[in-house]
């Protein structure tokens, strides 16, 4: 009887294997298209195309052909609109870049990698190879070592935003195998510090850069509630308003920017906020509701908060030194084009 049902067993096991494998076989399917003509494209130029039910983008580069990712991997900008030059491919929106051969992110803003798919030239036929697995999705991770306890060294990061992340993920993905510890004064984790601005109401987990298994998965160390008050370059250690410190082999300070403060009277009551933190998003987004808003800052920060409030407050005006928005580092132009479209919005009064 022991011996049917551990044959039983085998069996059940593996009938389920056999179901689980059509599955496994679809998502490993190789997809072969002809994507355009090798006449479509001039060199140095790269288009948009339909392959797999997705879009990608070809590029034609030195009289040789590549396919990446269409969408810029920080804010899912089209790439095909941005520009292409000395093999890298500029985002339309925010600047990041890509290497159009490799897909990899080579500036930033932005963390992850396009990625990349085969390509061959058959006669005159462009032909894109890549199972469905790789065009599920529209980023890549580039490949990280851990760390190895034969390696003492420690690289301390303070700071909790990009930058922070940034770091500690190309010490990683450029071989580092020493201690990575990224300490901040946030009680989250990093955040998307641009998103900030134009989503007040995201919970820190949304605008997380990576979640905890990122982390973990990457032997990157997390140390929360730590407000760094001095560095002792001589004995290499950070001091923490906690009193605590951390000894570093190699240090990197991104702490980023503070908020001015007003300077008049009253500028510490309650409903006088400055935003630095998903805390402070949702507390704007939350106290602003059917109230009278003032914005003091005409650039990008005041006005993407502008835009986010039109609608849920009562109204909103924006006071800034200049006569039209984004003067200082758009113009005057493009500043008063931009203010007939908040205008029109009815963001500003």
């Amino acid at each position: 009887m022991g011996s049917s049902n551990s044959k039983s067993r085998g069996i059940s096991k593996q009938q389920s294997q056999k179901e689980k494998k059509p599955d496994e076989e679809a998502s490993d399917q190789l997809i072969e298209e002809v994507v355009c003509k090798t006449s479509d494209l001039q060199d140095g130029e790269m288009k948009a195309v339909d392959f797999g039910g997705s879009s990608i983008l070809v590029v034609r580069e030195n009289g040789k052909f590549s396919a990446v990712g269409a969408k810029c991997t920080h804010y899912g900008a089209p790439l095909a609109k941005g520009v292409l030059c000395n093999g890298r491919i500029r985002c339309p929106w925010h600047g990041a870049c890509f290497n159009s051969t490799t897909g990899d992110i080579e500036d930033f803003p932005g963390l992850d990698s396009l990625p990349v798919y085969e390509v061959v030239v058959k006669e005159e036929d462009v032909v894109v190879k890549a199972t469905k697995t790789s065009l599920s999705s529209s980023k890549r991770i580039k490949k990280m070592v851990k760390a190895s306890t034969d390696d003492s060294r420690t690289f301390l990061i303070v700071g909790g935003g990009p930058a922070s992340v940034s770091c500690a993920e190309t010490l990683r993905q450029e071989g580092f195998c020493g201690k990575i510890i990224i300490a901040t004064r946030e009680t989250h984790l990093p955040f998307d510090k641009p998103k900030l601005s134009k989503s007040l109401d995201s919970t820190p987990e949304k605008l997380a850069l990576r979640d905890v298994r990122f982390y973990e998965d990457s032997d990157i160390i997390l140390r929360h509630e730590l407000e760094a008050t001095g560095v002792n370059t001589v004995d290499k250690k950070v001091d923490f308003k906690d009193g605590s410190s951390i000894s570093y082999d190699k240090l990197f300070l991104a702490t980023g920017g503070k908020p001015r403060c007003l300077s008049c009277p009253g500028w510490d009551l309650k409903n006088v906020c400055l935003l630095r933190s998903p805390n402070d998003g949702n507390y704007i987004a939350e106290q602003a509701q059917g109230k009278k808003v003032v914005i003091i800052g005409t650039s990008f920060i005041g006005m993407e908060v502008a835009a986010f409030l039109a609608g849920r407050a009562a109204s909103v005006v924006v006071i800034g030194h200049s006569q039209v928005p984004f003067a200082r580092v758009l113009g005057d132009v493009v500043g008063k084009m931009l203010m007939k479209v908040f205008t029109i919005a009815v963001v500003l009064q």
